[in-house]
């Protein structure tokens, strides 16, 4: 079954806040200090911009599949290679959000709680969204997306009467370079279009109208830059020790406890959205090792993937070494490539095709009209 338009705009507006509110604001001010909204705003506008793209290739496709669709512009042999390239980078967003979510809860809700009984019923939901397909997936987080969004500027606002403005100045003082060294340093945060590989063929364009996605991009983008100001503005140079962006605003507005009634039920409503998101690319995984090894059915590729979440509920001891690990050249350069390049090099070779096609059929065309005028 196949996902109509606005779901797909609410998976994407899912998808770019997803990674958003955890370590990664407390990691951008290491580099960029108060120059780190910037790197936000930048970085989602371009992930923005590649929606489009993956969008008008999903058109050019005509049904294919990804993997159907990069074999016919670019032949066997690069399209298994860039399969494993999309399954690194699948694999490296699913294992910063196991993580994220495991840390998150058994350090900072529940310091005497058993990881084990909250990743087991996981693994099984992951599982079972994964068998049920992209449709399920799509469904839930309409479900969910409205409850995340209302609890985001909940705590936002809440917390904005402690924002010091004077501690965003001067800026640029040193100048564009800590920009541009933490755009890349945290690039493979971002590249949130990627999952969208593996929507070839399953998007419904019959009600689209590219205004609606629009709006749902600037939205996530704005929601993003609204809490980023917040937490930058409330804790200024000590950003860097709050590893927890959501809770550590929730935390600082609340009057009578550490997470007050409401926003812990906000906090409770991120952790449902990172399991959609884990869900989500858990999925990209498995439908690209399908693609990859041709494996019928779902049942191996889902073991598969159930193996590597489990693994990653055994590895690292703090959510600062999963951090490290995450952003290292090497996942910036798989996001790099599997975001940026990826989709222009389609489009390149989509119109070579294209040409091609059209010069052989000129030629077929004047071949005819000759043994004609033979005859």
């Amino acid at each position: 079954m196949k996902v109509n338009y606005r779901q797909l705009s609410i998976m994407v507006f899912m998808s770019f806040i997803a990674l958003k509110f955890l370590a990664l604001p407390s990691l951008l001010y290491i580099e960029s200090k108060n120059m780190s909204l910037f790197v936000a705003l930048i970085l989602m506008i371009v992930d923005g911009l590649y929606v489009f793209v993956l969008l008008d290739l999903m058109k050019k496709s005509e049904e294919k599949n990804i993997y159907e669709f990069m074999k016919s512009c670019l032949g066997p042999v690069l399209t298994k290679a860039i399969l494993i390239l999309l399954i690194l980078k699948y694999a490296l967003v699913v294992g910063n959000i196991s993580k994220g979510l495991k840390f998150f809860v058994v350090e900072n809700l529940y310091s005497e709680y058993n990881w084990f009984v909250f990743v087991l019923p996981l693994m099984i939901l992951i599982g079972f969204m994964i068998y049920k397909g992209v449709r399920n997936i799509a469904r839930v987080s309409e479900m969910v997306c409205w409850a995340i969004v209302i609890g985001l500027i909940y705590i936002a606002l809440k917390a904005l009467s402690g924002v010091d403005v004077l501690s965003f100045l001067p800026i640029f003082k040193d100048g564009f370079k800590p920009l541009v060294n933490s755009a890349w340093i945290h690039i493979s945060w971002f590249g949130s279009a990627t999952f969208m590989f593996m929507m070839f063929g399953f998007v419904d364009f019959k009600d689209e109208k590219k205004s609606k996605m629009i709006k749902y991009i600037i939205f996530a983008i704005l929601i993003v830059q609204l809490l980023y100001f917040v937490f930058y503005g409330l804790f200024e140079v000590t950003c860097p020790t709050h590893n927890y962006c959501i809770s550590d605003i929730s935390q600082f507005s609340s009057t009578y406890s550490a997470i007050d009634e409401l926003s812990w039920l906000v906090v409770s409503m991120w952790i449902v959205a990172q399991a959609v998101q884990l869900a989500l690319y858990s999925y990209c995984i498995a439908q690209a090792l399908k693609f990859l090894f041709d494996i019928k059915g779902n049942i191996v590729s889902i073991i598969i993937v159930m193996l590597y979440l489990l693994a990653w509920s055994f590895l690292g001891e703090n959510t600062i070494k999963m951090e490290q690990i995450f952003f290292t050249p090497f996942a910036s350069i798989i996001t790099f490539i599997a975001q940026y390049i990826l989709p222009l090099l389609l489009e390149i070779a989509f119109a070579i095709k294209k040409v091609n096609k059209n010069k052989k059929k000129v030629k077929n065309e004047r071949n005819e009209k000759e043994v004609k005028v033979n005859i």
